[in-house]
């Protein structure tokens, strides 16, 4: 036992006195994830127009799983974004930024709460970007913040309603909702990439500070 505590509290110790975190390593991995996840509808659509013979022979077959697959990626990929959301609220916090409303952990659950979610998350990443920036009061507008927001509603609203005609059979409708939610999903990923670009760039300037890469 005592040679397991030796091993594992410099670590534990070690989060705790690391303080501000780079966010560089995170900001790659979640960007490439957001790239992934945003093309691979459009990837598959675009093969099952191009080379429908070969579309039916691999893919029809396997349809469910590929789906699954995507749909698990995308969880994933939604995890490690708000991994990325709750550093950088800790670094705020750890760079003793005053006035802040939103924990680093409140930028996340808003996402689950009914009808706040429309707004909260919006809130919270405008607080993100603007008190990483310096810039003071939290609450300025931010056209970027404020874009990546509307596309990420366009890209959920389109997305169910584009389930709703799949599901009643409507499959030229369907089939024309997917690819606007295709749009929307590579539109909504350029602004989320840089959107955590601009914020991580801008951490590192946070308290004076030589930032230390970690992803745990």
């Amino acid at each position: 036992m005592r040679v397991m505590r030796e091993m594992i509290m410099p670590y534990f110790w070690g989060e705790l006195v690391m303080g501000i975190r780079s966010l560089r390593t995170l900001t790659l991995i979640v960007t490439i994830m957001v790239v992934v996840d945003a093309l691979w509808t459009p990837v598959i659509l675009l093969w099952a127009a191009a080379l429908p013979g070969l579309f039916q022979e691999v893919i029809a077959p396997v349809a469910t799983t590929v789906d699954t697959a995507a749909l698990c990626f995308k969880i994933a990929t939604m995890i490690v974004f708000g991994r990325w959301i709750y550093v950088a609220g800790k670094n705020l916090v750890e760079a003793d930024v005053m006035d802040l409303e939103f924990t680093p952990a409140s930028r996340i659950w808003w996402y689950f709460v009914p009808i706040a979610s429309l707004f909260k998350p919006f809130q919270g990443m405008r607080e993100l970007w603007n008190a990483s920036h310096g810039i003071y009061p939290n609450d300025e507008s931010s056209s970027l913040v404020a874009a990546w927001w509307a596309l990420w509603l366009v890209t959920n609203f389109v997305g169910y309603f584009s389930g709703i005609a799949a599901g009643a059979g409507a499959a030229a409708n369907g089939a024309v909702l997917t690819w606007v939610a295709a749009a929307a999903d590579i539109a909504v990923a350029v602004a989320a990439i840089a959107l955590i670009r601009g914020i991580a760039d801008a951490q590192r300037g946070l308290n004076g500070s030589t930032l230390s890469e970690v992803f745990a």
